[in-house]
């Protein structure tokens, strides 16, 4: 469990009295926590508003003791919230695989990364758009599909061939008809759905299919094996029948082909929460990508999430007005106020 911090600071242009308290009393409450022995894991931490003066850090180095760390905003950030921690995908991987992913999930937007670097985001509408909107037969070799991705998305069984060789030429054929029909249908480079027919199946190969699927589950002949083995035809077997089969294949597709990658909007951990709201009311997207400092994938979030936004928690000394503390303080959880001035705001 990480440990709960809370911030002591003084107030902005900080004299020697205003670090000084933050610092004393930050190693009070921390003695203090700890003599009580409480089963809360909190650590109270020294902080300051601004600039240290040449007399201050004077009497920092003769006592040996480290400056508290600048903070000019203790606004709520994006790091404050419990984000979604969904885990980024492969750009690789098939469409069903997503749609998949999604449904166990239950998320309508996947993050698809390399090395834990952003390369776009894959939500359902464009799940939908594959399924839908699709009716060009060339379209799995234009997405250059892997042969992995068919078979996985069609439960099949690898014959013969690579299967992580690339369709990448060529397009998808029903193979039915009379063998003069079935010959002049497919080209060179094409990915053949066919029957039993043996004739049908040496028929596909010899025109230079790139790949043949065998639906129904029949059993393949040693002899057309062997004549894909010497033509490199990819030969997958598949329960599905033809008509089921032709209804998923797109769905094989890896989804780098329909991905979101330009434009993307993204926040980042350090933003605040007071900045980001303009920018979702203005957007209709349910989820926007977290990155870290250092351009990372960290997860997702939505309005939802910073509507439970974990305030930080503050301790004021050496002053108690509004106008002489940090910024976003009217965001903070005020634990205490530690001040020997007169009653301020």
């Amino acid at each position: 469990m990480d440990k709960k911090k809370v911030w002591v600071v003084g107030h902005k242009h900080p004299d020697t009295d205003s670090i000084c308290a933050a610092i004393a009393y930050a190693y009070y409450k921390n003695a203090l926590h700890k003599k009580e022995n409480s089963s809360e894991d909190i650590e109270y931490i020294p902080k300051r508003a601004g600039s240290i003066s040449a007399e201050t850090m004077y009497v920092l180095d003769r006592f040996k003791v480290e400056a508290p760390k600048l903070v000019t905003d203790v606004g709520t950030q994006l790091r404050d919230i419990r984000m979604r921690k969904t885990e980024g995908v492969s750009s690789h991987i098939s469409m069903k695989k997503a749609w998949e992913m999604m449904k166990i999930l239950g998320v309508v937007t996947l993050p698809v990364v390399h090395d834990n670097k952003l390369e776009g985001l894959i939500v359902t509408g464009d799940i939908a758009k594959s399924y839908m909107d699709v009716y060009d037969n060339s379209i799995l070799s234009t997405a250059r599909t892997q042969y992995k991705n068919i078979i996985e998305t069609l439960e099949g069984q690898l014959l013969t061939g690579n299967e992580h060789a690339y369709f990448v030429k060529g397009k998808v054929v029903i193979g039915v008809g009379t063998p003069e029909v079935l010959s002049s249908a497919v080209d060179n480079d094409d990915l053949v759905m066919i029957g039993d027919r043996e004739e049908s199946q040496l028929l596909c190969i010899a025109s230079n299919c790139s790949c043949m699927i065998v639906t129904n589950g029949y059993e393949v002949s040693p002899e057309v094996i062997e004549a894909a083995k010497e033509k490199e035809v990819v030969v997958i077997s598949t329960p599905y029948d033809t008509f089921t089969a032709a209804r998923l294949i797109n769905q094989s597709i890896p989804i780098r082909y329909f991905m979101k990658k330009d434009n993307l909007i993204t926040f980042s951990t350090e933003d605040y929460i007071r900045e980001i709201r303009t920018v979702m009311a203005g957007k209709r997207h349910q989820y926007y990508p977290v990155l870290n400092e250092y351009g990372k994938y960290v997860g997702l979030i939505s309005q939802r999430n910073y509507l439970n936004a974990n305030a930080k928690k503050v301790i004021l000394v050496d002053h108690n007005e509004h106008a002489q503390a940090v910024d976003g303080i009217e965001e903070v959880q005020l634990l205490e106020i530690i001040d020997h001035h007169r009653l301020g705001g």
